[in-house]
């Protein structure tokens, strides 16, 4: 797993490859976290190269998005592929967080 960050149009941006699962979990909220504490948001999470996600990986996004929404933050998903939007269908995440379908929805939906 990797993430890159850098920012857009006034948007702090995640680029997740590969698997967020147990394995890449506990690195990969580190990093998030200690991001989103230190940085402004709104966030995006391009997730369009994330291979895999596992309910430990969805875990990392639930306490990423709590700890956004506590300083009353915005934040969106964009761009997974079928099989990672379908675990987000079928565990009823997508209900939970925004997500579009490009990165540049992503962008209009938080910049502005």
């Amino acid at each position: 797993m990797k993430i890159e960050t850098f920012e857009e149009q006034g948007v702090f941006c995640f680029k997740i490859e590969g698997r967020l699962d147990a394995v890449t979990s506990e690195t990969a909220e580190q990093q998030i976290l200690d991001q989103v504490r230190s940085a402004k948001g709104p966030f995006l999470f391009d997730i369009a190269a994330m291979e895999y996600i596992s309910s430990a990986g969805l875990r990392v996004l639930l306490a990423t998005a709590k700890a956004i929404k506590r300083n009353q933050g915005r934040f969106a998903l964009c761009a997974p592929n079928p099989n990672v939007r379908n675990v987000f269908e079928i565990s009823g995440f997508a209900s939970f967080f925004p997500i579009t379908d490009t990165f540049e929805d992503g962008l209009k939906k938080l910049s502005g």
